[in-house]
């Protein structure tokens, strides 16, 4: 099912609130893409770019992140030029996901630098990224990506002989759906004060 993004309501000071923060795309090849686009990133510093389907997802060191359309969360943050985030806003954020997994009875645990695990199995990925712009402008932009395995009922395994850690899921985990707009809501307001402060130090 796809998801309902204009049903969410944020509370949050630094990631924009309201059904606006989001920019929605049912398919693409990557989020990353589009938050690392210039454009984006001058005029839409702050928002959410997610995906029912991301096609071909990035993860660390050349990887691809594979997730099952319509049934995990796939998405990237814009967070601009202004702040130069590095391994810090990493750490937190897993601790984050981390306390939202606890929410929901699963307990998680971070490999470093950059994973959730649960029982040695891969749930959560994140990856920080940013490109910087030629010429006399020399700006770095960022983005921070995260995929979530939320309802996928298949081990990575399976689809990609070449993966090299099983994977699982909250559905895996928890045997009964989890509604992926809630969750959503949990993360972006989890991560939200994380982002606030490491922007203000």
């Amino acid at each position: 099912m796809q998801l309902d993004y204009k049903s969410i309501s944020f509370n949050t000071k630094w990631i924009l609130s309201g059904s606006n923060s989001i920019i929605y795309k049912e398919s693409i090849n990557s989020t990353l893409n589009i938050a690392l686009d210039k454009k984006y990133q001058i005029n839409d510093a702050r928002k959410v770019v997610i995906t029912d389907n991301q096609i071909s997802g990035k993860g660390t060191h050349g990887k691809q992140w594979i997730s099952t359309p319509y049934k995990d969360l796939t998405f990237s943050l814009i967070l601009g030029k202004d702040n130069h985030f590095g391994q810090k806003l990493i750490n937190k954020c897993c601790l984050a996901m981390i306390h939202i997994l606890s929410l929901y009875g699963i307990k998680g645990k971070v490999k470093y630098p950059n994973d959730i695990y649960v029982n040695n199995k891969k749930i959560v990925g994140m990856l920080l990224s940013n490109i910087q712009t030629s010429g006399s402008e020399n700006i770095i932009y960022q983005a921070l990506s995260i995929g979530m395995n939320v309802n996928s009922i298949i081990d990575i395994k399976t689809i990609d002989k070449e993966a090299q850690v099983s994977s699982t899921s909250m559905f895996l985990e928890l045997k009964e759906e989890v509604n992926r707009e809630k969750l959503l809501k949990l993360i972006i307001e989890s991560i939200d004060p994380v982002i606030q402060k490491l922007a203000h130090q």
